[in-house]
């Protein structure tokens, strides 16, 4: 198999030649690290990865308007004041939208403007067929949040809960014709990527879920699907309470599980495994960032053994390879898959190690 093979295998929820690595996101100090002098190409293609991505957040720092240099700040398409921070993805700092009149004076971007696709041709023209290419979008819960304030949004869903549904629109009539332009494109798998929760629970009742972001979700995946392209639902976070509704949208996977927030990737699998796969689990906080090799390597043998069998999975990060990521830990991650993420798998790939 080739690698967009392989993971349309996991996609589909069968088994391919061995496990994917899909990651959308790796910092270049990181690949700097591994192969001093490359560019993402470059380090794509020596990692061994099975996606090509944009390698950044769905947003994009051309042409913004800075308004604050000292401070990083600056002011994107949407309108929403963000600070540039040493992540790939600048922090939303304030939103346009003060009160429901500002919305009647609003408008969105352009889903036709150039700067929608990004280097997505030449990621097109270089991977096509070969690897599978993915593109972050977005669904109906950050950008929305951005316009208000994600805080004083929340409280809109019990104080405002018309405003909270005419923002969802406003937002929504950019991001799905900016993705079915990224999906002509040539994009294969788009990840919608707005976060639901923490690490503790998500950001909002299950009702309220539900109600203001569950419709939006749904016919963002039909989209996608109806455009031609394979849909992986990104959300950080312990999102139990609401995951029942996330995979009846029709998703055809779930990431990045993450595990800090008690995402337990075996009872997923055995819960969910037949409707769909699987992407993530490897813990980039402290698992990359912070633990030993011999950790590293002992977590991803175990997380193989308890989400790969029978198809359906890809070994991913619990968000993205950042800053902090130990270049040595990446490496341990990625050989610990080579040797042990072939099928068929062998009986017993994982054993605790001895203390």
């Amino acid at each position: 198999m080739n690698s967009l093979e392989r993971v349309v295998a996991a996609l589909q929820r069968r088994q391919p030649d061995r496990v994917p690595y899909f990651e959308c996101v790796i910092d270049p100090r990181v690949m700097d690290a591994l192969l001093p002098g490359c560019d993402y190409f470059q380090f794509n293609e020596w990692i061994g990865m099975d996606n090509a991505s944009q390698n950044r957040s769905s947003w994009s720092r051309d042409n913004v308007e800075i308004i604050d240099e000292q401070r990083g700040l600056f002011r994107d398409k949407w309108g929403v004041v963000r600070a540039f921070g040493p992540e790939s993805t600048p922090v939303p700092v304030e939103g346009p939208i003060k009160c429901p009149e500002d919305l009647k004076r609003y408008t969105p971007p352009d889903p036709n403007a150039d700067d929608v696709l990004g280097n997505l041709p030449d990621i097109v023209a270089r991977y096509k067929g070969q690897k599978a290419i993915t593109a972050i979008c977005r669904d109906a819960f950050f950008n929305p949040a951005f316009l208000r304030g994600t805080t004083q949004y929340l409280m809109d869903m019990v104080e405002r809960p018309r405003l909270v549904h005419q923002l969802v629109e406003v937002t929504l009539s950019y991001d799905i014709p900016a993705m079915q332009r990224m999906v002509a494109a040539g994009v294969d798998v788009v990840v919608f990527g707005d976060d639901y929760a923490d690490k503790h629970s998500t950001l909002m009742s299950p009702k309220h879920f539900r109600q203001f972001v569950l419709p939006g979700l749904k016919r963002c995946v039909d989209a996608a699907h109806e455009a031609g392209a394979y849909v992986v639902k990104h959300t950080d976070g312990n999102i139990m309470p609401i995951i029942d509704m996330i995979v009846q949208t029709g998703i055809d996977a779930l990431n990045p599980l993450e595990p800090q927030a008690g995402m337990d990737i075996r009872l997923i699998k055995e819960r969910y495994g037949d409707r769909i796969a699987l992407i993530g689990n490897i813990d980039c906080g402290y698992l990359l960032s912070q633990a030993g090799v011999d950790e590293v390597r002992e977590v991803t043998r175990r997380t193989i053994a308890a989400a790969a069998p029978g198809g359906g999975y890809c070994l991913s990060s619990s968000n993205s390879i950042h800053s902090s990521v130990k270049p040595e830990n990446f490496l341990a991650m990625i050989e610990t898959l080579r040797q042990y993420g072939r099928y068929p798998m062998e009986a017993g790939i994982w054993r605790p190690s001895r203390t």
